[in-house]
């Protein structure tokens, strides 16, 4: 950029800047700005410029053109605190002056609380005052956006006058939005009554005054001059305790609008038809624009309908006006409104059982309600997977001519409308376990909308055989929310007075017999697996309890607790911070004994075994005299890292962190620094509600702009969901080749992995449907490759050690007595990667020899006999005919529901043949759709075992020196999975069965990336 050219609009641009993180900046006439972003910025400028309009950040246009993307700011104006000085407005200012400036103040704060970001503490020095503008400078949210170390100087950002701390920040909490709206309600005070509400104390007691009792009422002139209501809100919002205040800015920004407009406060406007969202201009559009003066980016509540032309750049008042002319402008804000009525306003409710949705909880604790936002935790009842394969299992097991839309038998029983086993006559319906999907993926279904109970025979009622997603009311589709976490008070216990919760158990609808899924109560160790929390709404909620109002409810001990919620009990406390606890769902046991299992005496399917694996690995830990790490430990600190100022030392790439900064490790338990809400002596650090894991939500609710964003929080921690899940997966793994080198005519390539940052095996969670695979490619001194496994061209792609020739996902085809045939089952044939390791992998050990794709994915397996040749070491060959697909030379087994017992002519793990889908057929034309017989649970990683695959190769075809490269890549989901389901919902959504449309569609696969977690390579001479 040359200075004195005409740039963006004819701004020009003056002496350079320093850089503002990755922005360059440019002074330009009137004080303003000029920033100059890279071309990838556009998504980072529109929402500095969303923020702008609602007065946060200063920065009042922008565009694209030649150069790329640029944005102008304008901070020109007087500080209010410069303005509070002022002779001339020491006193009492009018009060349609003083909430013309506060009401725009609440505007910009509510603006952050909805972007769920945080514009820094609130002080008079922090808000800027010109003309009509009122502009929270916020450099540290600036910063952050822009990569900026701590936002650069600014106003607002030097420490902070006792008189304009909160009582609880005083003590030592975390600076948050509700300690915003207390010091927005110092100001309007300030303004209104023309002097500080302590001010008279003296500034020790003025402070010793605002931690224990509310703020004095305003004279009685002052207040007979003031709105109804109006002294209400500005005492609301100064009360000593932060449960008290308004919940949410929002609400204050509209009472201050109406008590303007001369409104009743509280009261209800037709809604405003949807603004268009600003876009960037172009190059061609700026040019037609060149000269246009720029718009307004605020309007006081008055004047919001009428639109003002704005200055030209050239013509912006400099920031050196003086206080005069800031003083006249404010004066002529008070024009005009007829004086309003005198309304009141509705005093804060508690919360109870019907009001716990996460933005009830925001107004408190935004940063936690944001982070949450951000998690998959807040998606895991909309994931379009989880609804797709729920209603599967409804609809297809125990489907007869009997029971013709399937039998429920994961959904709520009723005696009158279950499907029954025709032999035995026990009910199907629920008999894996009632509510066992939602039970943890909604677990607040229980306290808003309970599900219906299935009917799926003849004519039964079609509303209780919808998608889950399409039964839940608003908080139910939260799915593990605020509301849930902090109702529970320990786990179930059989011991515990009030019902085992959750699934304990399973019934055999063959025999009647009931079987257990909790092995751990055996050892004194309770509520492990399949919904094993206790929630005690009445604990942390306030329901009325012997006729008393909800706010002034007894608690569980009987004392009265005036805040907005009680305070949980410390058991209930320790409680949530235990493995224990995420082990309550992350344990996920099916119905059915696993052929495997059984022979250690466990009568259920280990579906998902992340705290069964997390367990072992700390008894391994304690052994060795070290304290094992928890889950929250690792999935609600800094682990493995964040990303701090300044270029990597090395000058390596580090992708996950944005440009600017460098990843420096952090252990596990490594909390933010800070205090907890409770404000408790002991709480030194603070818990995150990232969750971070290995998914990004499928679901399109869960927006791209969460899932890009390119920024980092207050703890330098990633924004975007992209990068948290990029942290965790790269710290995860050792991967070396170790001593690749010739043996005779060929190649030994050793590749070793280990997991070396997880507490449980990886994958983990849903481990039959992660892929962990190595691509490895040798090429000789001619850049021929003589050997290549584990290559995908595209995120879409299936791995190439089985080619799908067909997938039936059509439930058209029926047996005798009305039993799907084929459903969910694959005809599959041997791809160019198919693996051929020694021994298998699937059979446990550390060291592997052979070659073919290197997969640590778990798998499902059935029990078949063999219909083609038992060779000599009890393998099943393909006889005549047979050979194209896997299966073509296997049938059912007779596999026994409750023993596990698989009946067959082969053994020695012969008898069991994977399939690929978690429930189905054998093959797609063969076999009832059902639930896996055995489970593979010993592919993916142990932690800390080192495992070894020694690649044997064929040389011959090329010429030494060799160059051998590996990758270790991850992907969240198979591609044939999600083809799959979006093939079964579109049939379904077909035949009506979908109202609101299919569940999961192959737009999912956008969402699909190969992630690259590490790369080495080696040269044999």
């Amino acid at each position: 950029m040359n200075r004195g050219r005409p740039d963006a609009r004819g701004f020009v641009a003056g002496a350079p800047l320093p850089p503002f993180g990755r922005a360059s900046r440019w002074a330009c006439a009137g004080g303003a700005e000029l920033f100059r972003l890279g071309a990838g910025e556009g998504a980072t400028a529109k929402r500095l410029l969303a923020l702008g309009e609602a007065g946060v950040g200063g920065f009042v246009d922008g565009g694209t053109d030649d150069e790329g993307v640029w944005l102008a700011r304008d901070l020109s104006g007087t500080g209010l605190d410069e303005l509070l000085r002022a002779p001339e407005k020491k006193g009492p200012w009018p009060w349609r002056e003083a909430l013309a400036v506060a009401e725009r103040i609440a505007v910009a704060l509510a603006a952050c609380e909805k972007a769920s970001l945080f514009p820094g503490p609130l002080t008079p020095g922090a808000v800027l005052v010109r003309g009509e503008r009122v502009t929270l400078p916020s450099p540290r949210l600036v910063g952050a956006l822009l990569g900026a170390q701590e936002g650069g100087a600014g106003r607002g950002s030097g420490e902070i006058s006792p008189l304009w701390t909160p009582p609880e920040q005083a003590g030592g909490a975390m600076w948050d939005s509700a300690a915003n709206r207390y010091v927005l309600g110092l100001v309007l005070y300030r303004l209104l009554a023309g002097e500080h509400p302590f001010a008279g104390a003296g500034l020790r007691h003025a402070l010793d005054e605002a931690a224990q009792r509310e703020a004095p009422p305003f004279v009685e002139k002052i207040a007979h001059e003031l709105p109804s209501g109006l002294q209400s809100l500005v005492l609301r919002l100064l009360h000593p305790d932060p449960a008290r205040r308004p919940a949410g800015v929002q609400g204050v920004a509209d009472d201050l609008g109406r008590f303007l407009r001369g409104e009743a406060a509280g009261a209800r406007r037709a809604p405003a038809p949807d603004k268009p969202r600003r876009t960037i201009p172009s190059a061609p559009e700026r040019s037609e624009e060149r000269n246009a003066p720029v718009a307004s980016t605020q309007r006081t509540a008055p004047e919001r309908a009428r639109s003002k032309p704005a200055r030209p750049w050239k013509t912006l008042v400099p920031i050196g006006a003086g206080l005069a002319v800031a003083a006249l402008a404010l004066s002529r804000l008070g024009a005009a409104p007829p004086a309003p009525s005198r309304p009141s306003i509705t005093p804060i409710a508690a919360l109870s059982s019907t009001q716990t949705a996460a933005e009830d909880c925001a107004a408190c604790h935004p940063r936690q309600a944001a982070e949450w936002r951000r998690s998959v935790m807040a998606h895991s009842v909309k994931s379009p997977l989880f609804n797709a394969l729920e209603s599967f299992i409804e609809e297809q097991v125990g489907r007869d001519d009997d029971c013709p839309h399937g039998a429920g038998i994961l959904r709520r029983v009723d005696s009158s409308t279950a499907c029954r086993d025709r032999q035995s006559g026990i009910a199907v319906t629920g008999s894996g376990g009632e509510h066992w999907c939602v039970n943890c993926h909604s677990p607040a279904e229980k306290m808003e909308r309970p599900l219906p109970p299935w009917d799926g025979r003849a004519g039964g009622d079609a509303a209780t055989r919808r998608p889950v997603r399409d039964l839940l009311g608003q908080r139910g589709l939260e799915g593990i929310s605020c509301g849930f976490c902090h109702t529970v008070h320990g786990p179930v216990s059989p011991r515990g007075g009030r019902g085992y919760q959750g699934n304990p158990t399973w019934t055999s609808f063959v025999t009647g017999t009931v079987f257990s899924a909790r092995p751990e109560d055996t050892r004194g160790v309770f509520g492990i697996g399949n919904s094993g929390y206790e929630q005690r709404p009445e604990e942390f909620l306030r329901e009325a309890r012997n006729g008393a109002p909800a706010a002034i409810a007894p608690g569980p001990d009987g004392q009265l607790d005036p805040g907005v919620h009680r305070r949980p009990t410390a058991s209930a406390r320790a409680y949530l911070g235990t493995s224990e606890f995420c082990g309550s769902c992350h344990d996920v046991r099916l119905f059915g004994s696993d052929v495997i299992g059984a022979r250690r005496g466990e009568h259920f399917k280990r579906l998902r075994n992340a705290y069964s694996e997390w367990a072992a690995w700390a008894r391994d830990e304690e052994r060795r005299g070290k304290t094992p790490a928890s889950c929250q430990d690792c999935h609600m600190s800094t682990y493995p890292g964040v990303c701090e100022p300044g270029a990597p030392a090395s000058g390596a790439v580090e992708p996950e962190c944005p440009p600017g900064t460098h990843f420096v490790a952090r252990a596990p338990g490594s909390f933010p620094e800070g205090r907890v809400a409770d404000n408790s002596p002991k709480a030194s650090a603070i818990t995150t509600h990232y969750f971070s894991g290995v998914d990004v939500p499928l679901s399109p609710e869960f927006p791209n702009a969460l899932i890009d964003e390119t920024t980092l929080d207050a703890h330098q921690i990633p924004l975007g969901a992209r990068r948290r899940r990029d942290l965790l997966l790269r710290h995860t793994f050792r991967f070396d080749i170790d001593g690749a080198r010739r043996s005779g005519a060929g190649l030994e390539v050793p590749i070793v992995v280990e997991n070396v940052g997880a507490g449980h095996r990886v994958p983990a969670g849903f481990s039959q449907e992660r892929e962990i695979w190595v691509h490895l490619v040798v090429r000789d001194r001619d850049g021929r490759s003589i050997y290549e496994v584990g290559r995908v061209d595209r995120a879409d792609e299936d791995l190439r050690d089985k080619v799908f020739v067909r997938v039936n996902t059509n439930p058209s085809s029926l047996d005798a007595r009305g039993r799907p045939e084929g459903l969910f089952g694959a005809d599959v044939r041997d791809g160019p990667d198919v693996p051929r390791w020694n021994p298998p992998p699937e059979l446990g050990g550390v060291s592997f020899r052979g070659k073919g794709l290197v997969n640590f994915q778990n798998g499902f397996l059935r029990c078949v006999r063999c219909i083609g040749v038992i060779g000599p070491d009890g393998r099943c060959e393909p006889g005549p005919g047979q050979g194209f697909l896997r299966s073509d030379r296997f049938e059912d087994g007779d596999y026994d529901l409750d023993t596990g017992e698989c009946r067959s002519n082969l053994s020695g793990g012969h008898e069991l043949f994977e399939t690929y889908f978690p429930l189905g057929a054998l093959d797609a034309s063969r076999g009832l759709a059902k639930g896996p017989d055995a489970i593979v649970d010993t592919r993916s990683l142990p932690p800390n075992v080192p495992m070894r695959y020694t690649y044997d190769l064929s040389a011959a075809a090329g010429r030494a020196p060799f160059r051998v490269e590996a990758r270790l890549l991850f992907r969240a989901f198979p591609p044939f999975l999600i083809r799959a389901f979006a093939g079964y919902e579109r049939e379904q959504a077909r035949r009506g069965l979908r109202p609101s449309g299919p569940s999961i569609t192959e737009e999912a696969l956008d969402r699909l990336e190969v992630v690259e977690l590490a790369k080495v390579s080696a040269e044999v001479p």
